[in-house]
């Protein structure tokens, strides 16, 4: 059972995710503002911390007022997501696990736990690093703002624009190029292509490692969706596409944090 004092505590590059409480309840923070976590979990009470993510180790020092653990990152992440999934009707096994940081990792879950199967470094921050580049915004959220506004087809290259039009089994708004035309130098069509890259290479990777392991299911998480409806509706798109079935998990940022916070209480 959850217990009101402890909290599951995510500690990644760009941004801390806590859950706590019975709920849980869920609040997150950029990891820069560690002056602003501390406040707050004063604030809520709560005295044990299980710390997960790249700051776990490197931050530690920062919580040694609290009775302090760390979990494993990749476990914490399989155990908060099967938590989610069974809040929102059960998870189906075995599923591809695509879990999008700052890179992105992909394994094979089953309910006896999961494996590392897959990865890239394509992920979260090739949207913050290309898309500062290309939008002249270094805000993640702005950059995903300005993309959401623009149209790619003044930056790739699409089906049509070689054929003139759709191909039997292919759409005429595929993609035969990213990047390949570049007409337009507007920064809002230059993030809503970067955002179709990167969309399409997590997707093409994850359904087939999908394959490989034969999950029928791939599951994304991971802040990179954070209202980010563009990116997620190419993922879903091209998975199913790649002949796999999408999901996505309402609150799924929070999985590491999640699967943190019910370490030792399973």
């Amino acid at each position: 059972m959850l217990v009101s004092h402890k909290a599951g505590i995510d500690l990644g590059g760009s941004l801390t995710k806590i859950a706590h409480g019975q709920a849980p309840e869920f609040v997150i923070f950029p990891s820069t503002h560690l002056s602003d976590i501390l406040a707050y979990i004063q604030a809520q009470s709560l005295t044990h911390l299980v710390l997960t993510g790249g700051g776990s180790v490197k931050q530690r020092a920062a919580f040694a007022d609290f009775r302090v653990e760390t979990a494993d990152e990749f476990e914490s992440s399989v155990r908060g997501t099967n938590y989610l999934l069974e809040q929102q009707g059960g998870a189906v096994f075995p599923y591809a696990l695509v879990s999008i940081g700052t890179g992105t990792s992909i394994s094979k879950v089953e309910p006896s736990g999961g494996q590392r199967v897959s990865g890239t470094a394509v992920g979260g921050g090739t949207i913050v690093g290309l898309g500062s580049l290309l939008t002249g915004q270094a805000d993640y959220a702005e950059i995903i703002e300005r993309a959401a506004r623009g149209d790619r087809s003044g930056v790739d290259v699409l089906v049509r624009d070689i054929y003139g039009g759709d191909l039997p089994g292919l759409s005429g708004d595929v993609t035969a190029s990213n990047f390949g035309k570049v007409s337009s130098r507007k920064p809002e069509d230059l993030g809503r292509a970067l955002l179709q890259m990167v969309g399409e290479v997590l997707a093409v990777i994850a359904s087939l490692a999908a394959k490989n392991v034969n999950a029928q299911e791939v599951v994304y998480i991971g802040a990179a969706l954070r209202e980010n409806p563009v990116l997620m509706e190419v993922l879903e798109s091209i998975t199913r596409f790649m002949g796999q079935r999408p999901r996505f998990v309402r609150h799924s940022e929070y999985a590491g944090a999640i699967g943190a916070l019910l370490q030792n209480s399973d």
